[in-house]
């Protein structure tokens, strides 16, 4: 078997939105446990007291560590990487994703396809992570912590790069790791040459339990995270967003997460719910929708945004959350060489969906072929990309209609072609006879003109092209 697993150092840290440059701890016990970036440009280290850090520097944003917050967020991250392995395991304590990717290896062309994957898959988090890929579970998270981009096949090989590592990265408890390190074991392939009796004797067997899970000399069962079946997800930050532009950041990771879920349960999102609240004003609300449905993370943000750019709301944004309204079955993927129809239905389905959401449902529309003999009813308005086929071949005519035919004076000799006569409408309302041609305009276009039979007079009742 290999697993790959995803050890998330900074995940306390990064758990709330904020501003990259803004000096950012988290805290346990008013001690420094996790510091950013600018937080460390200004002195403040791990292990530092709070009171401390805040005179090195006060404006310091504080973090309480929380392991509720750190756990809710590694399941939030889980559905990323069920889009590449159907088994996906959560380490809390590390922490951590691990996920069994031997049966995925063919599908993304071997394990670098896999790491490709994955890297996809959490691109837009804003997170930091380290991967490691080995033949057991427990090798692969602690490769993930220790020795980052590690790529372990085979035991023999698992068991030489174990050895190399310092005997602190074993997942032991502290108290045997220091214990160890008394007697002179520094490195992990010295506990493994130690007398097995001896340190089942001196620190329990559970001792041997890990170290055989480890190197795959004994079974290391896990519980499987189970996907849930609904979708939601909620973000706040200390910061006003005035503009949609401004939400572009937290909506990304949000709308990614949604792309995520429903991507492994191989649905596409047709419904939505955005809710953005605001410090002295209520909510606004806006139900985003897909007729075909989206699951792709970009065509999800594409969607929302033209929403956004169009709606007004009562003030800066200081959260956002986000419900999975509805859903559909999503088609197989195709893996033909070439596009098809289906490619080409998709993208233009697409496109219908961007229209609509910039300029609302009731600005775009399709046209629907209706088998009347009169040009100015021989196609409806419908719903967007609603068509109609008729089976008769019809002569060639404009896709330009005056809406209301105009007076047309000129000479035989400006006619190119004609007539097609057409009589009917009868049985709705006054009755058409005509003669129509194609002639030339007096700018020289081509125009669509008819005589009418009953009156003799002569009409301008369209442009081509």
């Amino acid at each position: 078997m290999t697993w790959i697993a995803l050890h998330f150092p900074l995940l306390a840290l990064e758990a709330r939105p904020g501003r990259e440059a803004e000096p950012r701890v988290v805290v346990e016990n008013r001690i420094v446990v996790l510091a950013s970036a600018a937080a460390q440009a200004g002195g403040i280290r791990s292990g530092m007291s709070l009171a401390t850090a805040r005179a090195l520097v006060p404006l310091l944003d504080v973090i309480d560590h929380s392991v509720v917050q750190v756990d809710q967020l590694l399941v939030e991250l889980a559905p990323r990487l069920a889009t590449v392995t159907s088994q996906v395991v959560l380490s809390p304590d590390i922490p951590a994703l691990v996920g069994e990717v031997g049966a995925s290896e063919r599908l993304f062309g071997g394990v670098v396809g896999v790491r490709e994957a994955v890297a996809r898959a959490f691109a837009d988090t804003a997170i930091t992570w380290h991967e490691a890929v080995a033949p057991t579970p427990m090798a692969a998270e602690v490769f993930a912590v220790a020795a980052p981009g590690a790529l372990v096949s085979g035991r023999e090989r698992l068991h030489e790069l174990l050895g190399h590592l310092p005997v602190e990265a074993l997942p032991l408890p502290v108290s045997v790791v220091t214990a160890l390190q008394r007697m002179g074991v520094r490195r992990a392939g010295e506990v493994f040459a130690l007398p097995r009796a001896g340190l089942a004797r001196r620190f329990g067997n559970s001792v041997l339990v890990l170290l055989d899970q480890l190197q795959g000399d004994r079974a290391d069962p896990r519980a499987a995270w189970q996907a849930p079946v609904e979708f939601e997800r909620h973000v706040a930050w200390d910061f006003a967003a005035p503009t949609a532009e401004s939400l572009m950041f937290p909506l990304r990771r949000l709308l990614g997460d949604l792309s995520a879920h429903v991507g492994m349960l191989g649905l596409r999102a047709t419904t939505w719910a955005l809710v953005l609240s605001h410090e002295n004003a209520p909510p606004t609300v806006l139900e985003i929708g897909s007729a075909v449905g989206a699951a792709d993370a970009d065509a999800l943000l594409l969607l929302t945004q033209e929403r956004l750019l169009r709606t007004s709301w009562a003030g800066p944004v200081r959260g956002v959350s986000l419900r999975l309204v509805s859903t559909r079955a999503a088609s197989a993927a195709s893996r033909t060489l070439f596009p098809g129809p289906e490619d080409a239905a998709e993208r233009a389905d697409a496109l219908i969906e961007r229209l609509r959401a910039r300029l609302g449902d009731g600005a775009v529309h399709g046209m629907s072929v209706v088998a009347d003999p009169r040009p100015e009813r021989a196609q409806r308005r419908g719903g967007a990309g609603a068509t109609r086929v008729v089976a008769a071949p019809a002569p060639r005519r404009p896709v330009w209609l005056l809406a209301v035919p105009r007076p047309w004076h000129a000479g035989a000799d400006q006619i190119l072609a004609g007539p097609e006569r057409i009589e009917g409408g009868w049985w709705d309302g006054p009755d058409a006879r005509r003669d129509y041609f194609r002639a030339v305009g007096a700018a020289g276009e081509t125009v669509w003109v008819y005589q009418d039979l009953r009156t003799g007079d002569w009409f301008l009742h369209g442009l081509f092209g």
